[in-house]
């Protein structure tokens, strides 16, 4: 059976035509991205997974093998003799990654200092403006915590918050919490980081005229008060068990808020240099030195950085190489350190050769957008037949050679927030089902079901697309592909112009998902003007909004579970998207760097990595 569908398949991708333009593409056509600014030179988004593609997170990050459960928070202040208890010395080779955790934050314990390290990414970074990053790994996150640093770092092994600008956060009603920063620490431009500067950084990320992709964690912040000069009380709009982690990726990054005014422009109100020319305005342990678009950018050591014997490296030279096997190709033949990669074959090569890597498998993860506003997807039965229609072992055969994960469940293989039950499994491969549901469906729409799904030019991408073309096609349903770079099909989501596209969100948290999917809905199918500004499929149900706002505010693991079950199961009564892959994504590098130590979306702590 298997072996004529293949044939069948063979034959339907032979007579398949798409209009393919060169360009940026994804690796996996999975795209988490921070939105294009119009007064840069336009790029490609960041990943999340960021296409985030994760991010972010980012969500794009390292999964522990067991998600930590939050628990009813009376005390996430992280002393310093707290952090020591994670601290140690950090091995070379091929243990220079153990886990998620974060070995060390401090430069001292002997190894090598000095050199550059040469890193592949995934593609280019939007710009160098936190507002405009999502905090995944793939396209900028791991730069904006090397120019930046961060104000807390999350520590997956034991989930524990660890200090970077801040000192730690503490709460004792999960509502009301005092942030404390850290004694001493000037941005580049020789100013302090300090309540003024944290309160306006905020404050910026609030102001709808930024832009910010991050302005939905922002807005968590009800109110500030400034208790000192290095101590700010933040209230959050509601009871929210994560909320400190927002200062671990999307909040972490401070910008000096005078090298920002000086540059603003008096008619946009924005700065827009800091994009593309990014001096004086962060704290991190590299600083900028250059950047030539879509070749390279190098940060170099910042000697000033508060940190005793941080960075380690020289300076860092970030690639972005978008095609998979050209990346993989180029750190085989020495012209890269260390690489990001999410695509399977990759990552099974590299292990199975012993080199150095260090992955994760998300939560939700690679999915096919489906716009459920917009005909023919605002009809669930249209976005049922697309979705049974699908054989997702023989997807992983064709484009995969059978190794990437295709489960059903919005959550990962063994995560604890993962609802077991039938009810909370999205459709799997069903023809029966599908020639039902187009039946339904094609009676809705008063004709036949046909459309045209966005993909980029990554020849992997291509051919995702095409072996859905051909299924679609085989029970009835017509559809074209559009494969254009990147920023263009990111332009068509951000715009709401797209019906379908691919795109990939990693998630840890499950908290992460009420950026993607709350609508503020007052009916289902209906959109309220409270709707997430991530929300891009424009998925809108108010049982959905109710699970994501119970589970954010639960204080026991059980409570949240509960909501996210509810969630779950809603999700996949509705089928608001084609969930496609739980990719394994991660790092392959050489024996001489060591310290690879990744955030909750995957991206790498540099200051602390180290050649020799």
């Amino acid at each position: 059976m298997r072996s004529r569908w293949l044939r069948l398949l063979a034959a339907l991708l032979a007579l398949a035509v798409f209009a393919v333009s060169c360009g940026n593409d994804d690796d996996d056509g999975a795209v988490v991205a921070g939105g294009p600014d119009p007064t840069a030179a336009p790029e490609a988004p960041a990943d999340d997974p960021e296409p985030s593609g994760s991010e972010p997170s980012d969500p794009e990050e390292e999964a522990p093998a067991e998600e930590p459960a939050p628990e009813p928070t009376e005390e996430v202040q992280v002393t310093q003799e707290e952090a020591e208890e994670v601290e140690g010395v950090v091995p070379t080779g091929n243990t220079g990654f153990i886990d998620g955790s974060i070995l060390s934050t401090e430069c001292t314990d002997g190894r090598p200092t000095g050199g550059t390290l040469t890193m592949g990414m995934f593609g280019e970074i939007t710009g160098w403006d936190p507002t405009l990053i999502q905090g995944g790994a793939s396209l900028g996150a791991t730069q904006m915590h090397a120019l930046y640093d961060a104000l807390l770092y999350l520590d997956l092994k034991t989930g524990q918050l660890i200090p970077g600008l801040a000192e730690g956060i503490t709460t004792e009603d999960n509502q009301e919490f005092v942030l404390t920063l850290r004694e001493g620490v000037n941005f580049t431009d020789g100013t302090p980081v300090n309540a003024d500067a944290f309160i306006w950084n905020v404050e910026h990320h609030q102001n709808p005229n930024a832009g910010s992709q991050s302005a939905q964690q922002a807005n968590l912040i009800a109110s500030m008060e400034k208790i000192d000069d290095l101590t700010i009380r933040l209230t959050a709009t509601s009871p929210n068990a994560v909320f400190p982690q927002i200062f671990t990726n999307r909040m972490a990054w401070l910008m000096s808020p005078t090298a920002y005014e000086d540059g603003r422009d008096p008619e946009t109100g924005l700065n827009s240099d800091i994009n593309i020319n990014p001096i004086g305005v962060g704290a991190g342990p590299f600083v900028f030195d250059s950047w030539v678009q879509d070749d390279q950018a190098v940060l170099v050591r910042n000697p000033d950085y508060f940190r005793e014997g941080c960075p380690y490296l020289d300076s860092v030279i970030f690639k972005p190489i978008i095609d998979p096997t050209q990346r993989y190709n180029a750190f085989n033949a020495g012209d890269l350190d260390i690489a990001f990669d999410r695509f399977p074959q990759n990552i099974v090569d590299a292990k199975e050769r012993g080199v150095n890597t260090a992955t994760r498998i998300d939560n939700h993860g690679g999915y096919w957008m489906l716009n459920n506003q917009k005909e023919p997807f605002n009809v669930r039965a249209c976005r049922a037949a697309v979705s049974y229609a699908i054989d997702y072992d023989t997807v992983n055969e064709v484009v995969w050679d059978g190794i990437n994960i295709m489960n059903r469940s919005l959550m990962r293989p063994g995560s604890p927030w993962t609802d077991p039950a039938p009810e909370a499994q999205l459709p799997g491969y069903d023809p029966d089902a599908a020639a039902a549901a187009l039946q339904e469906c094609e009676a809705e729409l008063g004709g036949p079901l046909d459309f045209e799904t966005f993909c980029t030019t990554s020849p992997e991408n291509v051919l995702l697309t095409e072996t859905f073309v051909a299924m679609w096609d085989a029970v009835g349903i017509s559809a074209t592909a559009k494969c254009v770079e990147v920023g263009e099909m990111v332009t068509a989501v951000f715009t709401g112009e797209a019906v379908a596209n691919p795109w990939a969100v990693p998630v840890g948290d499950p908290d992460y998902m009420y950026d993607m999917y709350y609508g503020d809905s007052p009916e289902d199918g209906v959109c309220g003007e409270g709707i997430s500004s991530r929300n891009w499929p424009k998925v809108c149900h108010p049982e959905l909004d109710e699970a994501l706002t119970a589970g954010r505010q639960g204080l026991t693991f059980e409570d949240r579970y509960e909501a996210y079950s509810r969630f779950q199961r809603k999700f996949a009564q509705e089928v608001p998207l084609i969930l496609t892959t739980k990719t394994e994504v991660g790092y392959y590098w050489i024996d001489e760097v060591s310290g690879v130590f990744q955030t909750e979306t995957g991206a790498l702590l540099l200051g602390f990595t180290a050649k020799g």
